[in-house]
């Protein structure tokens, strides 16, 4: 942003109207008196007599914009200041059909607020006065559509209908403020206008996040689009439309929704395991069934191996979940095989079935629970929680080695068991 307040500061009218009073109070701006000044023109206008006076006003906007950029002068009063200087240079254009002072100066004592309240807009910004930015970015915007409302040109600077910058700072200031409902109002101007970039990628979320948790569909709708086309690489949409989804308590259509987002996103991690928990709590969260779906459960095995190659170093939480998933799987094939006394040939041979299963799926646990504890013991110091999951996979070990007849391997993991607890 270009600022003119220097060159503003440069130039210096002289009121060559009727009154001594008022060449006196220019005598005092042109002196940088500035304090005095106003204390002088309030004075003035108090006067019923002189209410009409155009070149008063005139000279208090010049003196209110000239000492809201004195040193000391605190940010409230800047905008105060700001402001009255704003409403008395339009009172005296009001006043004068002529348009005398302001066509003299070229009309740039506007643009010099502008400038002046943007730059206060963002110093509040940065000193974390989030609602005095708002306000004084505010400010900014009326003053620039007021100049674009009276055709005014600048060599200065050029002005345009939608200030980017300007909507952006102050819908970040509303967010900041926790005024998102005035945040929202500003951030959609951008995007009617189909403004995109780097810059305003978060600002198309968080109208996504808006537009979702406020139940609008239709904002929604229109907002998601503009993203998807803006920002194609970002996965942040699809997981806005699954929470979605989710919200709706509609299993069957969410997990359908994870299942094309999977297919779009071949490599997300987060996507991959968000399935794989819906799955899992379906099949061993509360309220599931004890008669697992065998389907649902060899999806689950499925994705989690599809899942843990995704895993960033450091992350085990597909290996953990997968480890319970076989352990639990396998405890219910020897449960089903075990419930079996008859001595028919074809019960018999369903029972041998059963076993194997639990055997097959006994041995995939092994593989996952020992890969998790090699993790946790690779760890130089573990979290109560991280200790809670290397327990429960040495647990696993221990019951399988154990239907395994494996003694040797049942101390291994015993004496593993037992040095966790010191």
């Amino acid at each position: 942003m270009r600022k003119i307040s220097a060159l503003f500061m440069s130039l210096f009218f002289c009121l060559t109207g009727h009154s001594q009073d008022l060449e006196s109070i220019n005598d005092l701006l042109g002196k940088n008196k500035f304090s005095e000044a106003k204390t002088a023109i309030d004075q003035y206008l108090l006067n019923p007599k002189k209410a009409n006076d155009y070149e008063a006003y005139y000279l208090k906007g010049r003196i209110y914009n000239a000492l809201s950029r004195e040193s000391g002068v605190g940010a409230s009063d800047i905008l105060k200041l700001k402001n009255e200087a704003f409403e008395a240079f339009k009172k005296n254009q009001q006043l004068d059909s002529k348009d005398l002072f302001m066509s003299v100066e070229t009309h740039i004592s506007y643009l010099d607020l502008y400038f002046g309240l943007y730059e206060l807009g963002v110093n509040e910004f940065n000193n974390k006065s989030f609602e005095g930015a708002m306000n004084s970015f505010k400010r900014a915007l009326d003053v620039k559509d007021y100049i674009l409302s009276k055709k005014y040109e600048y060599t200065q600077a050029k002005l345009y209908p939608l200030d980017t910058a300007l909507i952006l700072n102050l819908g970040a200031s509303a967010v900041q403020a926790q005024k998102e409902d005035e945040a929202i109002v500003y951030y959609r101007k951008l995007a009617d206008a189909n403004v995109a970039g780097n810059d305003y990628k978060e600002v198309y979320e968080y109208m996504v996040d808006y537009y979702s948790r406020k139940e609008d569909a239709a904002s929604l709708a229109y907002i998601m689009g503009k993203a998807k086309k803006f920002y194609p690489e970002s996965d942040a949409w699809v997981e806005i439309e699954i929470n979605a989804f989710a919200k709706k308590g509609d299993k069957a259509q969410l997990l359908k929704k994870y299942e094309e987002a999977i297919a779009s996103n071949p490599s997300n991690f987060r996507l991959h395991y968000n399935y794989a928990v819906e799955l899992y709590n379906s099949l061993y969260g509360k309220g599931a069934s004890e008669d697992r779906d065998q389907n649902t459960s060899d999806k689950l095995t499925v994705i989690l191996e599809k899942t843990i190659p995704l895993e960033k170093p450091g992350e085990i939480s597909a290996t953990l979940l997968i480890s319970n998933h076989l352990y639990y799987k396998s405890s219910d094939y020897l449960t089903a095989a075990n419930l079996i006394k008859s001595s028919k040939a074809d019960e018999q041979k369903k029972k041998t079935n059963l076993f194997s299963l639990a055997q097959n799926n006994m041995d995939q646990c092994i593989i996952f629970s020992e890969n998790a504890v090699k993790f946790f013991e690779g760890l130089s110091t573990k979290t109560a929680s991280q200790k809670a999951n290397y327990k429960v996979v040495l647990s696993y070990l221990i019951e399988i080695f154990k239907a395994k007849n494996n003694k040797a391997k049942v101390a291994e993991y015993e004496k593993k068991n037992a040095a966790a607890d010191r």
